[in-house]
């Protein structure tokens, strides 16, 4: 099995576009306040879009051919995938982001939208025709370029990948009929109609490396060592640690975790399962708790942290494809923060985004 491992690892990193990484300059104390556009081109997001794109169309499926006539197309797909970050980083909506676009005209260049009017203005696009071209995009763009950026950070000595955590996070879903939706009950809890996001971060940074969002009645261990194995076969990380608590107490994470990445699974277990035989070592799941509660609260942390200061659970859309477009959107934005933080030689404001960023 490690021979399979090693023959697919750094599938990633031989394809991300290699950028300038070298330090910039800037303050040294205090609030960053990055505008959008410092905030792109400090991240490289044009380049980044463009191989997203370019990478997303190769792998899908062909179109038809285009008939005859009909207007060519004004605003060019990475104009929208950029646009939709910036949104997604300052939290703006649809009529916000329209507007601030329009009125910025820097900013509009730095999206790529160059071409003009008869009287000199910038042509932005307008709200209906953003709203279409974004969902035209599909998943693959976001998903690489949520790749791309954990690329670059693993470049830049941020992520390690030597000790990864994995958990799940519920979303309640925002309309009330969502097809893509389900229901999760707990015991003496109330039931939650929505999607569950899983997350593989790494422990050294705390910043995730993969994310999938599934139906809110799908267990943790029906996908943990999925997320798990893609992650370090992708990025191709030395995984020496993997941190998951009792829902992940499966053979296939284990034999995933200790035959394949050839890590230590360390995962908390519920002594309830075997009943009481299970009391007399109470004592040494204590010892062995002490080892493990600490990285899961990482990954509780990070949720908190997702929810609060990107969005991560307000969202105003429905279906499967429409949520999983926001929830890599917004890690995405999580992970230009940090990014721009590295860069400006500011390690310690990488999970500090109203630090970063300036009001917009």
């Amino acid at each position: 099995m490690e021979c399979i491992t090693l023959g697919l690892q750094n599938i990633l990193q031989k394809t991300v576009p290699e950028v300038d990484l070298a330090p910039l300059a800037g303050p040294q104390t205090g609030k960053l306040r990055l505008s959008p556009e410092q905030l792109l081109v400090a991240i490289h997001a044009q380049a980044l879009a463009e191989w997203a794109l370019g990478l997303a169309q190769r792998l899908r499926p062909p179109s038809l051919p285009r008939g005859p006539g009909g207007k060519p197309q004004m605003y060019h797909d990475p104009s929208i995938l950029l646009m939709a970050l910036v949104q997604t980083v300052w939290r703006k909506s649809y009529e916000q982001i329209v507007d601030y676009v329009a009125t910025h005209a820097e900013l509009a260049v730095v999206l790529g939208f160059t071409q003009r009017t008869p009287a000199g203005q910038l042509r932005t696009i307008s709200k209906g025709h953003y709203w279409e071209r974004r969902a035209a995009l599909g998943l693959l763009p976001f998903l690489f370029f949520f790749l791309g950026l954990v690329g670059q950070l693993i470049r830049l000595g941020v992520i390690t990948g030597r000790a990864l955590i994995v958990d799940s996070t519920l979303l309640s879903a925002w309309y009330h009929a969502d097809p893509g939706a389900s229901w999760q009950k707990y015991a003496k809890k109330k039931a939650v109609f929505g999607y569950k996001v899983h997350a593989v971060l790494c422990q050294a940074s705390n910043l995730p490396v993969f994310v999938l969002v599934t139906p809110a009645h799908v267990h943790d261990s029906r996908v943990g060592w999925f997320i798990v194995l893609v992650a370090a076969v992708l990025y191709g990380f030395r995984v020496l640690v993997v941190y998951a608590d009792a829902a992940y107490f499966d053979r296939r994470f284990f034999w995933v975790v200790q035959e394949i990445l050839g890590a230590h699974p360390a995962v908390d277990y519920n002594p309830r399962r075997a009943g009481k035989r299970q009391l007399a070592t109470l004592f040494f799941l204590g010892q062995w708790r002490r080892l493990v509660i600490t990285p899961r609260s990482d990954i509780e942390r990070h949720f908190a942290w997702m929810k609060r200061y990107f969005g991560l659970k307000y969202f105003q859309c429905y279906s499967w494809l429409r949520v999983t477009q926001f929830v890599l959107l917004t890690y995405s934005a999580a992970l230009a923060v940090a990014f721009a933080a590295q860069r400006y030689q500011r390690p310690e404001l990488i999970r500090r985004r109203s630090m970063v960023l300036a009001q917009a």
